[in-house]
Order: structure tokens, then sequence, then C-alpha cells
């Protein structure tokens, strides 16, 4: 087991205006996919990843570790 340290925007409560970052760390074993995207925090734009696990869950990450950071900038 490989773990590494995620910083993740997730709505604890639905009724919240507002997102939530949180720190996760997740097991790189069980990454299925990391997606480059764009992720909207208050009024500004940040690049974030969709992180898909092979559990089904999914994450909006807007830190990464620099290994996958690097891996999506390269073509």
């Amino acid at each position: 087991m490989h773990f590494e340290k995620f910083t993740i925007v997730s709505q604890r409560d639905v009724q919240a205006l507002e997102d939530t970052h949180e720190i996760i760390l997740l097991n790189l074993d069980h990454i299925v996919s990391v997606k480059p995207i764009k992720i909207v925090v208050d009024t500004e734009v940040l690049q974030g990843y969709w992180i898909r696990m092979t559990n089904g869950k999914k994450y909006r990450a807007i830190e990464v570790p620099n290994a996958i950071a690097q891996l999506c900038v390269e073509n």
C-alpha cells in the first residue's frame, strides 16, 4: 500500500453554500484514473484533478502529489 496526501474539494452539507477543502490520504494502488479539470472555487478558477477510485468513489482535488501532477502535464 502506497499512501499520498491529496487536498480535495468536498461539500460536507448539501445546504452549505461554499465548498470545503480537506486533506485526505489516498492509496495510489486504488486510483483508476486522474483527469485534469478546472474547478470553480469562490470567484476564481483553479487547476484541479478528477480522481476516480477502484471502489467507484470520485474526488475533485486541488492538490495532488508532484508525480501525478507531472504525469498529467506530459504529452
